[in-house]
């Protein structure tokens, strides 16, 4: 506390479990450090925010939305009593388009920062902007501020020691270096590489699970496909082993699991049982799991990466790749938190020595359409902003081109009225641009009811090898001819009418029975709320309906889709409009048998070839409506 009394930033480094990011807020507090303001803490990921809150609300015996909060994607819950916030980075990126200073935080703990995300990397840049002016004396004893504000702290937070290049950042910020509590942990490598590593996960943790002692045991895997891929499969053999022996019980973490499921992996497993979790590299250093024993690292991670095409044309997709040597230690060190443990990676020491160190920062990879929007709004150009790693030239063009066509920026790059209102949504720049062609076609609440299922952190419908003609056959009733936009309008329709008459338990039956997700329809439900609420306060009636007529929807969502636009080619495959790209329909698609002239889609997925996902069939005159389609589309 001196340190951070004594200096306006520092840089703290402490392993994960080192008590930084639950107790360094609560110390801040009661030392007075926050004055009348409040502490913000970054999470990058949504989950560790909200269980985060809930913990350090559990230990100053409150309420979450009081004395501690959260804000995150679609979701918050603080008050004006709230002095401890703990926030995604994306969402106090967002409050800068409100507050450009941040007047209402005394501190701001950037936490996870040695992760480089991009909302991360947009902040840690904007903080340094920020500070200066807040800092800034008024006269030439040095008392007041600039913009007659509190000073604000900063404080930096990584669990890897890259402690020197934030604090050369920051013009030589103090270092500060925290002991974790960290147990000798003996690693095991396979003699050769494990291709099926959901296989081999499973038959490791079999090993562990009868031969070793208690122990919880945390398995890392890629993503949410594997996870519950490797949950089936180690329920279907737990309930083959004798039944006098210890029992298995599953416990999954990932970034779209309800805050319900979430608390699970922290609650003791029941006597007789050994804990099992399966999660995702949110587990590497977001939280801190009790009880763990046994690490197995499979050694991949799903990495967002954007794929260029062609300038303005490529896209983002989340690719698995191998990890680093920074998550390979972290995932090790998660087995040494309480006593000494054991990490078994599915790969070979070879493969270990050849990682790199650290990945790429996501400035340096990830498309930049959304925050140049957001900078745009700020009175920023991201070309000039003082960044840690400045950003791909290639990767700035393609959100430019983005932008322009959306309508965002004219041709001088500056921010349109059309552009200002595109980002009062919590949305992708082409799902926003969508809705307010909906409030000039009449159909809002049909595209909010499409749009809110889209930006979901689940998918609407799952698929069930065991039930694959069960489960279309249950969603047939729902297709619409145009294909998928309006099959998710069908859908949210038959929810709300079930909502509307029963309870909880009976629209999960419902969902189950419908082969639908019934989380996605729940957390999309949640997130329409808040858009009608933005569409309240722009002055659009969210309201308006165009009943069953499926053209204006069509219209609304070809303005925001406007490079997700192709051609059916003689081959029956589909040709990009604005870009090079070659295009499949995606099996999942209710379009995937159909051949139709011209269609628009969601997103792609890059596997061996390139495949639309989320598809409708559209007119090509809808196209020609959009200016800077119709020269492209004759």
């Amino acid at each position: 506390m001196k340190e951070i009394r004594e200096h306006d930033i520092t840089v703290l480094i402490g392993e994960t479990g080192s008590g930084k990011t639950t107790q360094v807020p609560q110390y801040l507090l009661e030392a007075g450090l926050a004055g009348k303001g409040m502490i913000a803490v970054t999470q990058p990921r949504r989950v560790a925010a909200t269980s985060l809150a809930s913990r350090v609300a559990t230990e100053q015996n409150v309420s979450v939305g009081g004395l501690v909060g959260y804000s995150v994607r679609f979701n918050e819950a603080y008050s004006d009593d709230t002095r401890i916030k703990y926030v995604t980075d994306g969402m106090l990126v967002r409050e800068l388009l409100g507050d450009s200073l941040l007047s209402r935080y005394s501190v701001v703990i950037v936490d996870e920062a040695h992760e480089r995300t991009l909302r991360t990397d947009l902040l840690i840049a904007n903080l340094k902007t920020i500070q200066k002016k807040r800092n800034a004396p008024l006269d030439a004893k040095g008392k007041g501020s600039a913009a007659k504000l509190n000073p604000l702290k900063i404080i930096i937070m990584s669990a890897t020691l890259d402690a020197e290049k934030f604090s050369a950042f920051y013009d030589g910020a103090k270092i500060i270096y925290v002991q974790g509590r960290q147990h000798p942990v003996s690693i095991y490598h396979t003699a050769v590489s494990q291709s099926d590593y959901v296989d081999a996960a499973m038959r490791t943790f079999f090993q562990i699970h009868t031969d070793r002692p208690l122990g919880d045991v945390l398995i890392f895997l890629p993503g949410q496909e594997d996870i519950e891929s490797l949950d089936k499969a180690i329920n279907l053999y737990a309930n083959r082993l004798p039944k006098d022996g210890m029992g298995v019980l599953v416990c999954l973490m990932f970034a779209a699991l309800p805050p319900s499921q979430q608390s699970k992996i922290f609650a003791p497993a029941p006597a007789g049982m050994r804990k099992c979790i399966l999660a995702t590299n949110i587990a590497e250093t977001s939280i801190t799991i009790p009880g763990i024993k046994y690490v197995i690292d499979t050694g991949k991670c799903k990495e967002k990466r954007y794929v260029a095409r062609d300038s303005g044309a490529g896209f983002d997709t989340l690719l698995t790749r191998d990890i680093t040597k920074s998550s390979a230690m972290q995932r090790a060190g998660r087995a040494g938190r309480e006593g000494p443990g054991f990490c078994f990676r599915l790969y070979t020491e070879d493969a270990y020595n050849a990682m790199p160190t650290s990945a790429e920062p996501e400035i340096r990879r990830c498309t930049l359409t959304s925050s140049l929007l957001q900078l745009k709004c700020l009175g920023q150009d991201l070309e000039e902003l003082d960044f840690m790693d400045k950003p791909d030239q290639e990767i700035i063009a393609a959100a430019l081109k983005t932008l322009f066509l959306l309508g965002a920026l004219d041709n001088r790059k500056t921010l349109t009225k059309l552009g200002r209102d595109m980002a009062s949504f919590p949305l992708e720049p082409n799902l926003a641009r969508a809705v307010v062609a909906s409030a000039e076609l009449g159909c809002t609440a049909e595209v909010l009811d499409i749009i809110s299922i889209l930006s979901a952190s689940s998918k609407l419908f799952f698929d069930s090898t065991d039930e694959r003609e069960a489960a279309a056959e249950a969603r047939a009733k729902f297709r619409h001819r145009s294909g998928d936009h309006l099959t998710v309008l069908n859908v949210v329709r038959a929810y709300q009418d079930v909502a509307a008459s029963e309870g909880k338990s009976a629209r999960r039956e419902w969902c189950r029975r419908q082969f639908v997700n019934d989380r996605c329809l729940v957390e999309g439900l949640e997130i329409r709320a808040q858009l009608r609420t933005v569409c309240e306060r722009m002055g659009m009636d969210w309201r308006a309906s165009c009943g069953d007529d499926e053209t204006p929807v069509l219209k609304s969502l070809v303005r925001g889709l406007v490079q997700h636009t192709a051609f059916l080619q003689p081959d029956g495959t589909y040709k990009q409009i604005m870009g090079p790209s070659v295009v499949k329909i995606h099996p999942g698609s209710s379009l995937c048998d159909k051949k139709v002239p011209a269609i628009i889609y969601d997103e792609l997925v890059y596997t061996s070839q390139i495949y639309a996902r989320g598809v409708s069939a559209v007119p090509r005159s809808y196209i020609a409506e959009v200016p800077v389609l119709s020269r492209k589309s004759n």
